[in-house]
């Protein structure tokens, strides 16, 4: 993935993860790659990702079970 210089990174993970989501490759109520998954892929610091996965459950478009993993909200 190219990062633009623009926008924080973490908004460009977000970003990123809305589309998967919206092309229907993670489905409601499925789960997620993991953080460090995601971190891996993107090449990116995990505390990155990890603000990228806080900002979509804030918005409500992800959420987590505690020791199981994020899901697609409804």
């Amino acid at each position: 993935m190219e990062f633009s210089s623009t926008k924080s990174i973490y908004i460009q993970i977000a970003d990123y993860m809305c589309d998967c989501i919206m092309m229907g490759k993670w489905k409601v109520n499925e789960k997620i790659i993991s953080i460090r998954e995601l971190a891996v892929e993107l090449e990116v610091n995990p505390n990155t990702a990890m603000r990228a996965f806080e900002h979509l459950q804030s918005r409500g478009i992800i959420y987590n079970k505690r020791g199981i993993g994020y899901f697609v909200a409804e």
